[in-house]
């Protein structure tokens, strides 16, 4: 139930932004990520109602401005359930101090920016100088010990995926946004992920670095190590240091590349999403392709999401081909090589245990190999549940209300 107006004919509110957008007003509170678009007129009503306006002089307004008859309760209801009411002698959601903010002013500012841009252009042209400098699988085995490759390339790749997310962290913070850091899961892809719902607090144009400041981070990462192993090398370290750096460099690119699979909602489908002005797209060409097929087999259809915008619906049209044909790519990779590599991959594990030439060296590098798959499937599984409750709990919710 939502908390109904005071004595005094005020409506008590958390500290809200408002950032104009494409057909309304974004309003929102940045320290629980609720968010919605109201209409101009209906934006200014919650505007006044903040400033401690009297319910009834700010309904005289809006329907003097807008021509038209507001059902009170209704809009009460609708601020409760975004969480903007406050109840009774709650006290406002306190303005917490977002940590790290100072270094991501510094991480990001131009003087970084720039040496950051010269490491890139340095590596480059000791790439075209040094054709074995360039990123090529073949840099993957730096050491004929195949099984240091899975485990060390995962542990140091752990490192660098969380400065990628990092990065994401403090451009958001640079900004006064908070953010969290989470694990997430895309089709059959296990993801780090920031989540950043607090940038629709702020102008669309400040939201693209927070967006892309995790691909430039690797892009730096590949460009510093690059330099790195040639400066190895020409020191006279061992060949496996330079070989781990360019192998390092090698599964950075790759993640790079894995950005650009934008209908898996990689950093670029926000960049994307954000540039045509779309709150909602991937939802809204779900729910299109899902329309679709339900039309194609003669069944009734089903209501859209009110809060989706015009732009939304009229992108999904041209999107949904894009998302059939992603997800029929990455669904047609998994049967051309994963589940056979899969297969492959158990069996020769299994023959390395078992077999007649089993050593002591064969049966190490089978069970190291089978230990890091057992735990990449568990967590893809613990994550796969986590979500399939939580949105069985949003569901219930929305039956419960």
């Amino acid at each position: 139930m939502s908390p109904a107006a005071p004595s005094d004919g005020t409506v008590r509110l958390h500290p809200l932004t408002m950032v104009p957008e494409d057909g309304g007003v974004m309003v929102g509170r940045p320290d629980t990520g609720s968010y919605a678009v109201f209409p101009e007129a209906g934006a200014e009503l919650v505007r006044q109602l903040s400033t401690g306006v009297p319910m009834a002089a700010a309904v005289g307004w809006y329907e003097r401005t807008s021509e038209s008859l507001l059902d009170v309760d209704d809009f009460v209801a609708t601020l409760g359930e975004l969480g903007f009411l406050r109840d009774g002698n709650e006290d406002p959601a306190p303005a917490s101090a977002v940590r790290w903010r100072r270094l991501g002013l510094v991480i990001f500012c131009r003087p970084a920016v720039t040496l950051y841009l010269a490491i890139v252009v340095a590596a480059l042209a000791a790439m075209s100088r040094e054709p074995w400098l360039r990123p090529s699988y073949r840099n993957l085995f730096f050491t004929s010990h195949l099984s240091l490759i899975p485990v060390v390339l995962m542990a140091i790749g752990m490192v660098f995926v969380l400065l990628h997310e990092w990065c994401h962290m403090l451009a958001g913070r640079r900004l006064g946004l908070p953010s969290k850091l989470g694990i997430g899961r895309r089709l059959y892809f296990l993801v780090a992920e920031t989540r950043l719902d607090a940038l629709l607090s702020v102008p669309r144009r400040r939201r693209y670095l927070p967006f892309l400041a995790g691909t430039l981070a690797d892009t730096v990462v590949i460009a510093a190590l690059t330099l790195l192993a040639a400066g190895l090398r020409d020191l006279g370290a061992p060949a496996w240091c330079s070989g781990l750096c360019l192998a390092v460099a090698f599964t950075t690119v790759l993640r790079v590349i894995w950005q650009f699979q934008f209908y898996l909602e990689t950093d670029l489908y926000y960049v994307i999403a954000t540039a045509l002005r779309c709150a909602h797209l991937q939802a809204a060409t779900r729910f299109h392709i899902k329309a679709q097929a339900r039309r194609l087999l003669r069944r009734p259809a089903q209501p859209s999401d009110p809060n989706w915008s015009s732009r939304d619906r009229a992108a999904a049209r041209w999107y949904a081909p894009v998302l059939v044909a992603g997800y029929g790519f990455a669904l047609g990779n998994l049967a051309w090589a994963g589940i056979p590599a899969f297969v492959r991959f158990w069996s020769k594990a299994a023959y390395e245990l078992t077999g007649p030439g089993a050593t002591a060296a064969s049966i190490t590098d089978a069970l190291i190999l089978i230990v890091l798959a057992l735990a990449q499937l568990g967590l893809l599984a613990y994550v796969t549940v986590r979500d399939w409750r939580a949105k069985r709990r949003a569901i219930s919710r929305q039956g419960a209300s």
